[in-house]
């Protein structure tokens, strides 16, 4: 569509991502231990709470990637989506003295499904900006360089103001600044990419499935692959405040760790965008996935006093997290486009498809690992042994088998050129 990208359109894009990248931190890492330790929530009804609220939202995704297709502008859902979003995050961040299960569960649909409404158009249109694959690359690229600077910030700011080891404070400074950010930069985005062409498409839901379903059997084992990595990626984010805590016993540490293992990631995005592109998406992304599972081999035999051991294990599994994180994007774009060229437009859908598989793995992630650890009587003894080496085996062996499965059905995919 267009020959060259301005530095206009690539950063009003790309820094949208920064309050995106600010508000998912808190939800992802801070919030279900926040509900299970300070809120009082068992640990067990938070994982199932959660699960249940991200399975509800699953469904709501097709509606919303074909309604951003066929009708308004795509800007139309962005804001409406981020008025939801600030709106529950609100009172997630800020519970009731009664809070309970219930209430985690209504905000907590709310503002997945504020967050769809929000980042499916915003990701759609990374497929409009640009019909080049290697503009796909850079704007899925910078994307991802902004979300983790955004998260390096993120977990930088408690430190400084020494609140890291609070989640409940932690939360109320993530509610702070996308309070601030979202609206700023979302008014950039609008400006910066409002020549972005959208192609109407007249097809209806169903039909728009029918043809994903008709093709899906090109890219349907890289479908599973993105499933089954992301769900890999989630659990080590999930459990690291309790593994830090309760296994290493380094909590005033969090922070630190976090940021190690952030800034690594922006450090290595360099890197892995240079070797995408002279080994291809798919080996790079394979490369990655290999890297971080062999370093976490090592995680399962750490205890307490080993914070240099683990500092290097965030090192090293954060250099890899450049690529996986930018690279199945970009990929996804390129699937996009590919559809695209076969029928209508229906972007939206597609990238609501892709939202679905995500949002199912992160709801996976913290309903089973919350669940088998409220089950086992985690939250009433977590130093015991048992208790211990739950731990250290859902967060270490559990995602490396995840993640070479992804390896296995990566390989598979053999429509899978990029």
């Amino acid at each position: 569509m267009n020959k060259e990208l301005s530095k206009l359109k690539l950063f009003s894009y790309s820094l949208f991502a920064i309050p995106l990248a600010i508000l998912g931190l808190p939800l992802y890492i801070y919030l279900p231990t926040f509900y299970a330790k300070d809120v009082g929530i068992d640990m067990a009804l938070v994982g199932a709470t959660l699960l249940i609220a991200r399975v509800i939202d699953v469904f709501t995704d097709p509606i919303i990637g074909r309604l951003s297709d066929k009708y308004f502008k795509r800007y139309v859902f962005i804001i409406i989506g981020s008025i939801i979003v600030l709106f529950s995050f609100y009172f997630l961040t800020h519970p009731l003295s009664n809070a309970n299960a219930f209430y985690l569960f209504i905000f907590s649909v709310l503002i997945y499904t504020g967050w769809s409404l929000l980042t499916i158009p915003y990701f759609s249109l990374s497929a409009e900006i640009s019909f080049n694959k290697n503009h796909n690359n850079l704007l899925a690229s910078s994307r991802e360089f902004f979300t983790i600077i955004a998260v390096v910030l993120a977990l930088f700011l408690p430190y400084y103001y020494n609140i890291s080891k609070d989640e409940q404070k932690s939360l109320l400074l993530m509610w702070e600044l996308v309070l601030y950010l979202l609206p700023i930069l979302l008014i950039f985005l609008v400006f910066g990419t409002k020549n972005t062409q959208k192609i109407d498409a007249d097809i209806t839901i169903k039909e728009s499935f029918v043809f994903l379903k008709e093709n899906s059997f090109k890219f349907r084992k890289l479908f599973f692959a993105f499933f089954i990595n992301n769900i890999a990626n989630a659990i080590p984010a999930t459990l690291f405040i309790l593994f830090v805590t309760y296994v290493l016993n380094e909590k005033d540490s969090i922070g630190v760790l976090l940021l190690v293992y952030f800034l690594s990631g922006v450090l290595a995005l360099p890197f892995w965008y240079y070797i995408s592109k002279r080994f291809g998406k798919k080996n790079s992304w394979i490369y990655s996935i290999i890297l971080a599972s062999l370093v976490f081999l090592y995680v399962p035999f750490l205890s307490e006093g080993d914070f240099v051991p683990f500092l290097i294990v965030c090192i090293i599994s954060g250099f890899s997290l450049g690529a996986d994180m930018f690279l199945p994007s970009s990929i996804q774009a390129d699937i996009a486009q590919e559809f695209t060229k076969q029928n209508s437009q229906f972007t939206g859908v597609l990238f609501s498809f892709w939202a679905m598989l995500t949002k199912l793995a992160l709801a996976s992630a913290v309903g089973i690992t919350f669940i088998i650890l409220g089950v086992f009587g985690f939250d009433s003894n977590p130093q015991s042994s048992t208790s211990q080496l739950l731990l250290s085996s859902l967060y270490g062996f559990f995602p490396i088998t995840l993640k070479l499965l992804a390896v296995v059905f990566i390989l598979k995919s053999k429509h899978l050129k990029y």
